[in-house]
């Protein structure tokens, strides 16, 4: 990885907390393969270092991040982009989501549930389906637009080596649409900060009814082509700062042609607030209220943000 240490703040010409939509020239139906780049400086180190996680669930919650600003950016409305892996191992929930708002924005959080116990008994560098415990886990993508639609749900197991294999087998089983995916995260050794990157290329149908999709077609060869390019990327070229999104993607595709699109900025924003918490705590019976008051305060901590409010019995009663 570059060796350049990463500010805290964003400088005003940072490239970094985007996603970048692109488009390859040089096919025979030029629009068919398209895709997504995605590039976390600031806004993965934050939601990581919000709570203490080990190395290996802060890389495995990084790439859910990047999945999660790469999926909701596709949405062509505003909503939530949900994804959740659930599962019986040392990390039994990893979740991560995306909302745009009328701004334009997108807003991520993102949390993991240890099981201390379980991961006690694991070495320094666990692989992700030790963690993970996939052969008996799933990922949930849930997309939910309001009262505009209704909320759809796509589930897929959880098998991989790794949690790009997971996301490739659910465009695969839930979409079928063919995919190649790269996610990566990992901690700068120079600085300290988490940085997190991702890429993803799909064939996508240009929507006329019953038209064949690319690898139905005599065109095999462009796709192969494509997947093959995006997966020689490398690691710290994902995660590098001094390397932006058009550049990596240049050094990919240049000999085909690459077309880039307008990129979309993400922020890091949980949704908790005292009011809406305290709007929740309203409906709980007195009894509940009794037994969760402490020392005379009503404690509530946020597991995205690790942000603890805390309210008075009065408060919530509304003495």
């Amino acid at each position: 990885m570059n060796k350049t240490p990463i500010v805290v703040a964003d400088p005003p010409d940072s490239r970094d907390n985007e996603v970048r939509p692109f488009q390859i020239e040089g096919q025979t139906d030029a629009g068919d393969v398209r895709g997504r780049a995605v590039r976390l400086g600031t806004v993965v180190d934050q939601i990581l270092k919000a709570h203490d996680y080990p190395d290996p669930v802060a890389r495995i919650l990084g790439e859910m991040l990047v999945l999660a600003g790469m999926l909701g950016s596709i949405m062509k409305f505003d909503g939530i982009v949900t994804i959740q892996t659930k599962s019986g191992g040392p990390v039994p929930m990893v979740v991560a989501d995306f909302e745009r708002r009328a701004d334009g924005i997108g807003r991520l959080r993102g949390y993991a549930d240890i099981d201390t116990v379980k991961l006690s008994a694991f070495g320094k560098n666990p692989s992700f389906e030790g963690l993970i415990g996939s052969k008996s886990g799933y990922m949930a993508l849930t997309i939910d637009q309001g009262d505009k639609m209704e909320r759809y749900q796509g589930i897929v197991e959880l098998k991989g080596a790794s949690l790009s294999d997971v996301a490739r087998n659910y465009f695969t089983n839930s979409e079928q649409t063919p995919t190649e995916i790269r996610l990566a995260c990992d901690k700068d050794t120079v600085s300290g900060f988490w940085r997190a990157g991702g890429i993803m290329v799909q064939h996508l149908a240009r929507g006329e009814e019953g038209r064949e999709r690319i690898l139905d077609r005599e065109t095999q060869e462009q796709w192969d082509r494509a997947s093959i390019l995006m997966r020689s990327v490398k690691t710290e070229e994902l995660l590098d700062p001094q390397l932006d999104l058009d550049q990596l993607l240049y050094r990919l595709y240049h000999d085909d042609g690459v077309r880039v699109f307008a990129s979309e900025h993400l922020v890091h924003a949980c949704r908790c607030s005292r009011n809406n918490l305290l709007t929740a705590l309203k409906g709980f019976s007195d009894d509940d209220i009794n037994h969760a008051t402490v020392d005379g305060r009503i404690d509530v901590n946020c597991q995205f943000c690790n942000t603890t409010y805390s309210f008075s019995p009065e408060d919530v009663r509304g003495d």
